[in-house]
């Protein structure tokens, strides 16, 4: 039981923390689309206005008249020719990144609704389409945590290890650490459980998850 409160008390922080991050990229994101959006109206209005600017040639005389003297019918473009140009200058309002951002706020999403086998599954398939993207230090942290939640403790130990390992410069370090010491406890291995707390209050003290890692301390 107080595994569960740990982890819930983690879990809403890391949800204000993320809050704080989806607000940025939510800024950055109608940044560029506001910028696309110039960046096309600037070069429709450059099209116009070469339209304007360009010499009307009259058409020779014998193109005037066909037989029998009748003027000729100047058939004016149609409306797929007229629309094509505008088709290949119309640059893509929709940045790129946010495939990679829906695609993990998905799996967040999963996990945080109490989905957890869904969410391993969509947080691989992140990691997979994007093995170098914004979030994946975040994925391999959630991944992490949702096996803890299915008491899969051996796999929630290789996704934090990976973090450890692969990404000890990222900000989710110490929140790992205390994963991997609740799957360490979990897996019976409570010497092991016991290093990496206390190791978390030597590297990291006097932060939330020092506090936590404390608490867990005098319970083994």
């Amino acid at each position: 039981m107080s595994l569960l409160l740990d982890q819930n008390r983690q879990l809403q922080a890391e949800i204000q923390a993320l809050r704080g991050q989806l607000d940025e990229q939510g800024f950055e994101i109608k940044k560029l689309q506001r910028d696309s959006l110039n960046r096309y109206t600037d070069v429709d209005q450059r099209l116009s206005d070469l339209e304007v600017a360009a010499p009307q040639t009259a058409p020779p005389a014998s193109a005037q008249r066909v037989q029998g003297g009748t003027p000729a019918v100047n058939r004016a473009p149609s409306q797929s020719s007229q629309s094509a140009p505008n088709a290949a200058t119309r640059p893509s309002l929709q940045p790129a990144v946010l495939s990679e951002q829906q695609l993990y706020q998905m799996a967040y999403d999963s996990v945080i609704n109490s989905h957890f086998e869904r969410s391993i599954a969509e947080f691989d398939q992140y990691l997979g389409q994007y093995p170098e993207g914004r979030f994946v230090t975040n994925a391999h942290y959630w991944k992490g945590q949702a096996y803890l939640y299915l008491e899969r403790f051996e796999e929630a130990r290789s996704a934090y290890e990976i973090i450890l390992e692969q990404y000890a410069d990222s900000s989710k370090l110490p929140d790992a650490m205390y994963g991997l010491g609740l799957a360490y406890q979990g897996m019976g291995n409570i010497q092991r459980a016991r290093q990496m707390l206390t190791d978390i209050k030597r590297r990291f003290p006097n932060t939330g998850v020092a506090n936590l890692a404390d608490t867990r301390l005098l319970s083994l």
